[in-house]
């Protein structure tokens, strides 16, 4: 819970508010009030002495960093990063955010994003085994770091483009493989909510579940796969799944992670982002208030 407040910590990704510069970004989210800010990596200069200055403003405001999303999050290429083949560089890449994020919040408990991108030339057997050679020394090195890495799996929607595995049950079985304990899960509310049984999924989850983003599935199918609603203006039931993450012993931050597509009628991503960001908090808290579990 943050402290002084019956609300857990309510954090904002920059992906939701896609347009704005990092700098607005951050004066936006403190004008509103918000306890924590994940970071987009590609938000910041590409020289490491700027991007460390950028990162000065965030400490000098006051937000919590909650968690953070590499220039280079995805061990395979995605939408976000498809022009470098090799996991292995990928990977360094990775490396590289981990210390500019380390040096620049050395006493945060800093949280990095990953996702497994999509498996080349469609063969998932080679693509979780290499997932598997490589998670664990980036965790180790993550680890001598003081840094966390949380993997999240992604929505059926985004198959074959961002992601091989698209349920909990596979990105369990990955953890556990990996079995470092500072590798945990990213749960994504819009990507997993549809899965069988997935408040008793989540309640087994403890303390593998690092992070949780939150966002709403639209009504009638998104028109996109970037295509989502403002939190509690959709179709998920989030009384019950914030019951569910309570039960975990989850004490970590609630990060509204808005993707929208310009050209589509009613883009988020063209909304007013204050009104964005306003609405979902008003929208969770309520939800919040009404949490229960099966």
């Amino acid at each position: 819970m943050t402290k002084n407040s019956i609300y857990p910590t309510f954090s904002v990704s920059e992906f939701t508010t896609w347009h704005q510069s990092f700098e607005e970004d951050v004066k936006l989210y403190n004008t509103l009030g918000i306890e924590g800010i994940e970071i987009c990596e590609r938000k910041l200069s590409n020289d490491y002495i700027e991007s460390l200055d950028q990162l000065a403003i965030v400490r000098e405001c006051g937000l919590k960093v909650t968690s953070v999303q590499p220039r280079v999050h995805a061990l395979f290429k995605d939408f976000m990063c498809p022009d470098i083949d090799n996991p292995v560089e990928r990977h360094r890449r990775f490396r590289q955010s981990i210390d500019l994020f380390s040096e620049a919040f050395p006493d945060e408990d800093l949280i990095l994003v990953t996702i497994s991108g999509s498996a080349p030339e469609m063969n998932f057997q080679s693509a979780h085994k290499i997932a598997r050679e490589l998670y664990p020394d980036l965790a180790d090195y993550a680890a001598e770091k003081n840094v966390r890495i949380m993997y999240e799996p992604l929505s059926p929607v985004l198959m074959n483009n961002d992601t091989f595995t698209c349920t909990m049950h596979e990105a369990m079985d990955l953890i556990e493989d990996v079995d470092r304990s500072n590798f945990g899960l990213m749960l994504d509310v819009y990507h997993v909510w549809r899965e069988p049984v997935i408040y008793h999924r989540i309640e087994a989850l403890g303390d593998r579940l690092f992070g949780v983003h939150l966002s709403d599935w639209p009504k009638g199918e998104p028109r996109h796969p970037g295509d989502r609603r403002i939190f509690g203006e959709g179709i998920i039931d989030f009384p019950r799944l914030l019951g569910a993450i309570e039960k975990t012993g989850y004490q970590g931050a609630y990060c509204l992670e808005i993707f929208s597509i310009d050209e589509l009628p009613g883009s988020l991503w063209q909304a007013d982002p204050m009104e964005v960001i306003r609405k979902s908090r008003s929208n969770f808290e309520e939800a919040w208030g009404k949490r229960h579990c099966d």
